[in-house]
Order: structure tokens, then C-alpha cells, then sequence
């Protein structure tokens, strides 16, 4: 049977379905009602945010604390509550009849009762579509990468350099245009390379979280795509230990993993918390279903600690990680001359295949990221906050090219890039229909060539600094509409030293100066039916690689050349978000629009091929030019009886270059993706049962400019995937393990969006067996 005939019949019975729920659907008639008090002496608390997530509707508490939420559809809702002065708490609701329920919250008392902290503010990025990964999604991804964690996601692709580097893709923005803030700090890890993946450990986040839209107004410039938020866990606030263990087995490089983690408080210090983890990574070759990818292992591992203090005034968190990587490059993708370029490109195999191996050998790369946090947040008031964070990152680069005798074992590419960051920010009230925050966002950063590579540097030393302002004000009118608007002013100076072509030292410097606003909304058109929306503008200057890369490339294996005339990008994108749920929840679903307008959008295009003392190369140049993006993503689920659920999502990107009036190059492939679920909360003796089998589509790329690359882009495929976790309670601990597999049948494919597709396929059948074992107290707890 074939791929289509099984896709065929999968939509032909889940339309089946559809229609016989649509025939025993149920009226939404139920209400859900209280009273919102302090739990430590019983009075009432007004404004208060009563949300219920999955249904995008809620209420706000009268001046006697009293909230009503009606029209609601039987089943299960997790509710939100929050409160300025109080910590934010969840708690599940199985409603099949009107409920009342007050719902007490922690406020204005020394010691702190253990609550479930929800990291997302309600009042930021209304109107801006987002996709979470939850700790759940996060312990099923084990021993895969930060990028790898986020790819089955609406909206989000991969761009790859390989199989062992992934960076993530945003509605068709990638690099320098998503902008990823780790624990609160934007990373910087010289994010500007295609094969750079994110130096970060996905064990250190409690939940990551992807904001699709133009978000430069609270976070500046490099959010042109799009935000990636990795949450950190939080620390407990009461005395005693707990912690975690897990492990895992991955088939394909025939490696595994580890990682732990500890955290505990302290009797005599209310709202004191500690937490520390460490995790590791090791794979070797990895496999295509007809050959060795050689030289693809991969070394990691990571290590954090954090401490902390949280109390009704505020509170102080210290936080530090180092995270290492030594990951080898596909010797296939270097190639000796003009002639095995071509070669390769045209047969369809690697020119170089060898056995099996956990050794890394040229060429190959090493990181080192270090990062540290400080932050203290204080109550001016009731309802007012002043929040301070700096952050420091250093991170060090070395890339190894095929060199010969002694210069075998020193760096082609040694860079030292120190980032100092710095946010003064005031969430400030108003009113119960009116507040926001404004802040202050600084940046310093250094980059510095080591000397000794016997090579003129990719990129040039350089010394970056900016600073902003932003406001942000939220403005919820009704129950069923809140508005959001808000506006932001920054400048950068860039100022370079480098030796040009006729070996002259020179000091150029590039100054900046951009705007950006914002205007969102989200309505709930119906009990049942949510509608978000928003407008604005963002902006980026161009990174100095752009400006200034003069050679070869040895991690993308492609000579790349920059324009220092290059301006700045300016960016006016719109999104929309529609969704719903009928028939008491069985049935749910999504649709995100979006429409991206960007001038002098920057790219790497190519510009043919040139042999070199070092080998034949595909070569890029870094290009201007307006552009024009727009696509969507779409979800649908349905439960199908009992705990059997089928979920569908598709997504499509379209780019277009207005000043050739062609085809973007290196534009996501469209996909659709269908998956049958199974859930049960109890399943014997275990808890939380999950299990997920998909099939993905990815279509061929028809929309490329004509006569550009250097091979057509690759055909069709069909992926089949599985995804396996239960959970098994021990008294007061927990054992959770699960099956992951990949490229279950073993098709032989390449993509679109992989830069290594001229030299070889991607990897076959993937099989990763993990385990987690939690012990002890825990950080949070749903009252």
C-alpha cells in the first residue's frame, strides 16, 4: 500500500468521524463562578485574571472578588489564575455541570506556599500566535537537540547543515531574524552561521515557548521571525531535596545520554531555592539507510546552577551554565576540485564512506558557552514592579578545515565572541484597563580573532553597542477583548577592524538608528471561538558577517562573501490566528495567516563555485534585495472515542523577490503532517500513557528561482514516526520512560532545507529508549 493511498484513507475516515460527531453534538451551556480571596486572611481580591488557556476566555474578578465564566462546553480545562502582588497558580476543572469555585491565592505573607509559577504573563504578545513545548514534549525530545525539541511544531522548520546541526526556522525566517532569549538573556553564540546551532541544553528549560510574529518592540532588533523562549524551572521556596535522573539510548551513531539535576531549599530562609544539572551527549557516526555519514559524531555536555530568593517584596536569582560541543562535519561535503564537485553532486553518493566510528576527526568544530544571570525584581507597590537583569555570555569558536602536518590540529576559524547585556524594566498599573511595562535594554559586545590560525579571518574583529526603549501597554476592555499597542526606539554602532584586500588596516563604523511599533488584539467571537490578530514593524541592521565575511565557510563547507554597503532591514508584518473547539472539545482546531513585507532583505544566494588552495567550493554572496513572505499553518484534532485522537497540521511558506521578481532561494518545502494519538490518564498500574504515530509529507520545492542552485531540488518524501511514554508512580517518586522512533521504514530522502543535500542523504531509522526517574520534593505543585 502506498504513502498516498494511506493518506487517503486516514482523511476519508477521519471526515467519517467528523460527521458522526457533528450528528451527537452537545450544547456549550455551563458555567463556571466564585470567588477570588486571599488564602491568608480571606479577603477578597479584585482584578483578578480567571483564564482558561485551551479555550483562549476568562474573566476578571469584580471589586468583591467575585467572577463568572459562562457558555463553557463540558470536559476538562486547566484554569490560570493571577494577580499582581501573588503568584500566578493552575488548577485542573472537570466540569460537567454548572461549578462553583473560589480560588485562593498567596498574598502579602512572608512564606510562600508551593504553587505551580506560570512563566507567561497574560499581557504579553496579545494578538502574536504561539506554540509551546511543555515539560511533557521536553522529556519525550530526550537526548535530541534544542532545535530538534521544536521542529514537529505548526509553523517551525529546520534548517540543517547535516545531521548534526539544526537551527530552527520561523514561518521561513531563521538566523539573525529569530531571536532566542535564554533564561530571560538574548543568546549570542554567533547565531549568524548556517551550520551554528544554538549552544544551549533543552534539560535546563521548564517549557519553550515559540512566539510567531514580529516582536522587535519588547525584545529590539533579530526579532524580525520571531521569539524562542526558553523558560527557566523554577526554583522551590520551601525546605527539602528532590531531584531527577534520566537516561537514554540512541540507535542511529549507535550513543546515548545522561543528565541529573538537583534542587532544595532551606529551613530558617522562607523562599530560598537552590537548583543543579549536568548532561551529557555522545554519538558517533550517524547512518543514511545505504551508507556511513562519516565523520558526524558529536560530544556534548552542560552544567548549571542557579539560586535564588523569592518573597511577597520581590525576590534575587543568580544563574550560571557552561555548555560544550565537539561535533564533526561531513568529510563527503569537502570536496578537492571542480570536477568531484560536480561529481558529487550529480551521483547522488558521497565520495567518501568510511566504517563506523565514535572518532572525530578534520573537519570538525568545538564551542564553549558560558552564561551568567543576575537578576532582582522589587514591589514598589501593590501592583508595580521594577525589574533588573544582567547578563554576561562568552562564547569561544573553533573550526577545523583538512590541513595537513602540523597545522592539522590548529583552527581554521578561533573566534571569542563577549556579549554584556543589560534590561531596567517597570511593569507598571493604571487601572484594571490599562497596564503594560516600559524598560531600558542595553548591549555591549566583543568579538576577537585568536591569532595563530594562519589564515585571514572569516569574519573581522568588531565592537557592537546598542540601547533602546520600549513601552508596551495592555488594555483589556471586556471579558472578550483585550488590545495591546506599543512602540520602541533603539540605536547600534558597529565598529569594525580588519585588514582589507590590499593588506591596510582599517577601522570602518557602521551607525544605526531604527523605530518599531506594535498593535495586537484577541477577541473571543464566540464562547467557543477565538480570534487573534496584529500589526508591526521590526527591524535588524546587518550582522558584520554580512558586511564583512571574505572566505571559506569550513562548518557550511561554502565561500561566503559579504557587502559592507549593505543597509538595514526593515520589516511590517501582519498575523492572524483563528481558533476554535466544538462539540464539547472533541473537536478542535487552528489556522495562522501571516504577511511579511521586507526591505533590503538580507540572504546568502548562489554565485557558483571556485577552487581554492584548500579544495572546490560552492560559493555565496550576501545579498539585498525587497521581499515578500506570506504562508499559514493549520491544526485540526479530533478525538475520535474514548482516549484515540487524529491530528492533522499543514504548513506552507511562500517568498518572493520583489527586485528580480522571482522565487526566494531556500524557502521551507510544504508539508502536512498526520498523526493518530492514544491518552490515558490511568492504564493499569501506570499513569499518563502516551502514544503517537505520524506520517509527515514533505512536497518538492516547485518555487526556486530559475538557474540558481546548483542542483534541482530534492523530491517528495514520506516520513513515518513513533512516540512512546507512560509514567509508573513509587510512593512519593516517579518513573517515566518512553520510545521514540524516527524514519521508522528508512527512506532514503534529502531536504530542501539541508545545505549538505548536494553531498548526501539525510540519516535513516533513528530509535532513542529513555527513562526518568524524579525523586524526592518538588519545585511547584498544583494546590
Amino acid at each position: 500500500m502506498s504513502f498516498h493511498t494511506i493518506i487517503f484513507r486516514f482523511v476519508v475516515l477521519s471526515a467519517l468521524l467528523l460527521l458522526t460527531a457533528v450528528a451527537h453534538a452537545q450544547p456549550c451551556d455551563l458555567s463556571l463562578r466564585g470567588r477570588v480571596i486571599d488564602d491568608h486572611d480571606r479577603t477578597p481580591l479584585s482584578f483578578a485574571e480567571v483564564f482558561i488557556p485551551e479555550l483562549g476566555r476568562g474573566a476578571v474578578s469584580d471589586l468583591d472578588g467575585y467572577y463568572v465564566i459562562s457558555g463553557l462546553c463540558r470536559g476538562t480545562y486547566q484554569l490560570r489564575v493571577t494577580h499582581l502582588g501573588c503568584d500566578p497558580v493552575e488548577r485542573k476543572v472537570v466540569l460537567d455541570r454548572d461549578l462553583v469555585m473560589d480560588l485562593r491565592l498567596e498574598h502579602h505573607v512572608e512564606e510562600l506556599r508551593e504553587l505551580e509559577v506560570i512563566s507567561t504573563r497574560p499581557d504579553e504578545n496579545v494578538g502574536l500566535a504561539r506554540e509551546e513545548v511543555g515539560r511533557t514534549e521536553l522529556e519525550l525530545s530526550a537526548g535530541r537537540s534544542f532545535a530538534e525539541v521544536l521542529h514537529n511544531l505548526p509553523g517551525v522548520t529546520l534548517l540543517n547543515s547535516g545531521p548534526t546541526t539544526s537551527k530552527v526556522v520561523i514561518q521561513g525566517h531563521s538566523g539573525n531574524r529569530v531571536l532566542t532569549l535564554n533564561q530571560g538573556i538574548r543568546q549570542e553564540d554567533q547565531q549568524w552561521g548556517g551550520d551554528h546551532a544554538p549552544n544551549m541544553d533543552p534539560f535546563t528549560a521548564d517549557r519553550i515557548t515559540v512566539v510567531k510574529g514580529a516582536a522587535s518592540v519588547q525584545y529590539g532588533a533579530d526579532a524580525i521571525g520571531g521569539v524562542i523562549l526558553s523558560e527557566p524551572v523554577e526554583l522551590p521556596r520551601t525546605p527539602g531535596i528532590g531531584g531527577e535522573v534520566r537516561g537514554v539510548g540512541i540507535y542511529n551513531g549507535r550513543g546515548g545520554g545522561a543528565s541529573g539535576s538537583l534542587h532544595g531549599g532551606l529551613r530558617g530562609i522562607p523562599g530560598f531555592g537552590w537548583r543543579v544539572q549536568g548532561s551529557g551527549r555522545m554519538l558517533g557516526d550517524q547512518q543514511a539507510p545505504e551508507y556511513v555519514l562519516s565523520n558526524t559524531g558529536l560530544r556534548e555536555a552542560a552544567g548549571s546552577a542557579s539560586v535564588g530568593v523569592q518573597r511577597h517584596w520581590g525576590g534575587a536569582t543568580l544563574y550560571y551554565s557552561w555548555f560544550g560541543r565537539d561535533l564533526g562535519v561531513l568529510r563527503a561535503a569537502h570536496i578537492g576540485n571542480l570536477t568531484d564537485l560536480n561529481n558529487a553532486i550529480a551521483s547522488g553518493r558521497p565520495w567518501f564512506v568510511a566504517p563506523f566510528t565514535y572518532d572525530i576527526g578534520n573537519p570538525h568544530q568545538t564551542v564553549q558557552h558560558h552564561l551568567f544571570k543576575a537578576e532582582a525584581k522589587y514591589r514598589v507597590s501593590d501592583r508595580n514592579m521594577i525589574l533588573l537583569t544582567y547578563g554576561y555570555q562568552g562564547d569561544e569558536r573553533k573550526e577545523f578545515d583538512n590541513r595537513r602536518g602540523a597545522l592539522r590540529d590548529r583552527p581554521s576559524i578561533d573566534l571569542f565572541l563577549a556579549t554584556h547585556t543589560g534590561d531596567a524594566i517597570l511593569n507598571h498599573w493604571l487601572g484594571p484597563h490599562i497596564h503594560g511595562k516600559v524598560g531600558v535594554n542595553v548591549v555591549y559586545q566583543e568579538n576577537f580573532n585568536q591569532p595563530g590560525t594562519g589564515i585571514r579571518p572569516l569574519i573581522p574583529n568588531y565592537a557592537r553597542t546598542s540601547g533602546g526603549v520600549f513601552i508596551l501597554e495592555h488594555f483589556p476592555l471586556r471579558d472578550d477583548l483585550e488590545l495591546e499597542a506599543g512602540a520602541r526606539l533603539e540605536a547600534a554602532h558597529l565598529r569594525v577592524g580588519r585588514f582589507n584586500a590590499a593588506n591596510e588596516y582599517e577601522t570602518p563604523e557602521h551607525r544605526f538608528t531604527n523605530y518599531a511599533f506594535s498593535a495586537g488584539g484577541n477577541w473571543s467571537i464566540r464562547d467557543h471561538l477565538q480570534l487573534r490578530a496584529n500589526i508591526g514593524s521590526a527591524f535588524r541592521p546587518p550582522h558584520v558577517v554580512e558586511l564583512y565575511s571574505q572566505g571559506l565557510h569550513h562548518g557550511s563547507a561554502a565561500i561566503e562573501r559579504g557587502d559592507p554597503t549593505l543597509p538595514g532591514e526593515r520589516s511590517l508584518k501582519a498575523t492572524t490566528d483563528l481558533a476554535g473547539s466544538w462539540f464539547e472539545g472533541r473537536l478542535k482546531g487552528s489556522l495562522s495567516l501571516f504577511w511579511d513585507r521586507i526591505d533590503d532583505y538580507i540572504y546568502l544566494r548562489p554565485a557558483g563555485t571556485q577552487l581554492t588552495i584548500r579544495g572546490a567550493f560552492p560559493v555565496f554572496d550576501y545579498v539585498a534585495t525587497d521581499a515578500m513572505l506570506h504562508g499559514g499553518d493549520a491544526t485540526v484534532e479530533f478525538t475520535l472515542h474514548g482516549p484515540f485522537r487524529v491530528r492533522v497540521r499543514a504548513g506552507t511558506v511562500r517568498g518572493r523577490d520583489l527586485g528580480t521578481n522571482e522565487w526566494l532561494f531556500q524557502m521551507p518545502s510544504d508539508r502536512v503532517e498526520q498523526t493518530l494519538l492514544f491518552n490515558k490518564e490511568t492504564w493499569g498500574p501506570l499513569r499518563d500513557a502516551e502514544i503517537a504515530l505520524s506520517l509527515r509529507s514533505v512536497f518538492q520545492q516547485q518555487r526556486i528561482p530559475v538557474d540558481l542552485d546548483f542542483m534541482a531540488p530534492p523530491a517528495t518524501y514520506q516520513l513515518l514516526a513513533l512516540s512512546v511514554s507512560m509514567a509508573r508512580p513509587l510512593g512519593d517518586n516517579e518513573l517515566r520512560f518512553g520510545l521514540q522512533g524516527a524514519n521508522l521504514l528508512n527512506v532514503a530522502y534529502r531536504d530542501y532545507m539541508d545545505r549538505f543535500r548536494y553531498y548526501a542523504d539525510a540519516a535513516g531509522t533513528d530509535l532513542s529508549l529513555w527513562v526518568r526517574y524524579a525523586f524526592g520534593s518538588r519545585p511547584t505543585n498544583i494546590p
